[in-house]
């Protein structure tokens, strides 16, 4: 009875059960072990089962369950990281992280990175500020000089928001004609918040155009203009500094090794797209032996074998996106594609990848699972538990390949053999 609790609980835990009144006396305190043993055990397996599908707010196991002590300390690992990530979205680029590897290396870098380019634009966005607000207000130097300045100066009547003075036409600064009503009304707004501030203020302003966004930072001046209450607009164009500062965004949604998406850029994608009712078909992708190549032959091996997945990858599709969820584990999105179409792809593309362990100097077995889920308009299901399924049907394609991967560990084979369930 004791053997076959023990046998139940490594391959069917959830009818494992043992009854202790059944047992001799002497042998009831020892059941009485196992059934927390196996309380334990399903605690921790809950638990790793919640983290895989990205469950951060599983329940936890009890304070005296040491099994799941690593998956505990996991968890709380994973909160703090997604902290910080949040932090780091809302631009707190002080965030270290001192754990975790060569994703520690690569994350702080990348945050340094971000850190330094932003700096140096809003250095370079201040010392234009800096030239607007050194102009003078004198209205005859004003005119003097202004003919040949990159700012564009607008002054305009607070009264009756009559154009006074432009020391450029409106169509050379904009380029697209319809801005200009937009601008006006603009100006109008902020002509009557003039009132209540003394002084020079800078304000941002984004003017939409047929081929994208024209961004200015705009100095107001209040001053008077010959016998004129009047305000002075310098609008100084910062379209390049803003397009560069959004490329370097850019560069948090992109894993570093791979140059494919990351995580946060997959699963803000796979939301959006959720939201706006598309239908697409996810995949899931789990690179084989990828722990036993780092572990045998070095991590730069592993990083060769990571960026050869990825670049297999991408010949699933020319539309398709793929992210990097993990060390070896990839996300693919692709729309107009059906689930039968992107098993048959990935089957090609794992073909692919098999055959490079015919090559004479292969050290190690290349493979790759793989588990599909198509997505349709009318989907109810939660972006977690559409990724839980694929990784469920992936787990079942490895269970189904498992013997094209020799990973042999004697001991515990030898351990474990006696136990095996019959056939």
């Amino acid at each position: 009875m004791l053997f076959n609790y023990v046998r139940d609980l490594i391959y069917n835990p959830s009818h494992a059960s043992l009854d202790l009144d059944r047992l001799p006396e002497n042998f009831k305190t020892f059941g009485k072990g196992l059934l927390y043993l196996g309380e334990c055990l399903m605690e921790a397996m809950a638990m790793a089962k919640s983290l895989s599908k990205g469950d951060l707010n599983c329940k936890t196991p009890s304070r005296g369950n040491e099994i799941a002590a690593p998956l505990k300390a996991l968890h709380a690992t994973l909160k703090h990281l997604t902290w910080q990530t949040q932090q780091v979205a809302k631009g707190d680029y002080k965030q270290r992280v001192s754990f975790m590897g060569e994703f520690a290396d690569s994350f702080n870098e990348m945050i340094e990175q971000l850190d330094q380019r932003r700096d140096a634009l809003l250095q370079e966005i201040a010392g234009n500020i800096r030239k607007s607000e050194a102009l003078a207000q004198n209205n005859s130097l004003l005119e003097a000089i202004t003919a040949n300045i990159t700012q564009w100066i607008v002054v305009v009547d607070r009264e009756s928001n009559e154009w006074l003075y432009a020391n450029r036409d409106t169509g050379d600064v904009l380029g697209d004609i319809d801005s200009e009503p937009q601008l006006r009304e603009w100006i109008s707004e902020n002509l009557e918040e003039v009132e209540d501030i003394l002084g020079q203020y800078v304000v941002d302003l984004e003017l939409p155009k047929r081929n994208g966004i024209q961004y200015f930072s705009a100095a107001i001046h209040p001053l008077q203009w010959y016998d004129h209450a009047a305000v002075a607009f310098v609008f100084t164009d910062v379209s390049s500094a803003k397009r560069r500062l959004h490329k370097l965004e850019n560069v948090a949604y992109y894993d570093p090794l791979t140059k494919a998406f990351n995580r946060h850029y997959g699963m803000e994608t796979l939301t959006e797209w959720l939201g706006q009712g598309n239908s697409f078909v996810i995949c899931f992708v789990d690179m084989d032996n990828l722990k036993y190549v780092n572990d045998k032959f070095g991590h730069a091996e592993g990083d060769k074998y990571i960026t050869l997945v990825v670049g297999i990858l991408r010949h699933f599709s020319p539309d398709a996106i793929i992210c990097r969820l993990g060390g070896d584990e990839f996300m693919l999105l692709a729309e107009n594609c059906s689930a039968q179409d992107a098993d048959e792809r990935l089957e090609e593309l794992r073909d692919r990848l098999l055959t490079y362990n015919d090559e004479p100097d292969c050290a190690y077995n290349h493979s790759m699972s793989y588990g599909t889920v198509e997505v349709l308009g009318d989907n109810t299901m939660s972006a977690s538990e559409l990724l839980g399924i694929a990784d469920e049907k992936m787990y079942k394609y490895k269970r189904a390949h498992k013997m094209q991967r020799q990973v042999t560990v004697p001991e515990l084979t030898a351990s474990v053999a006696h136990m095996q369930p019959p056939s």
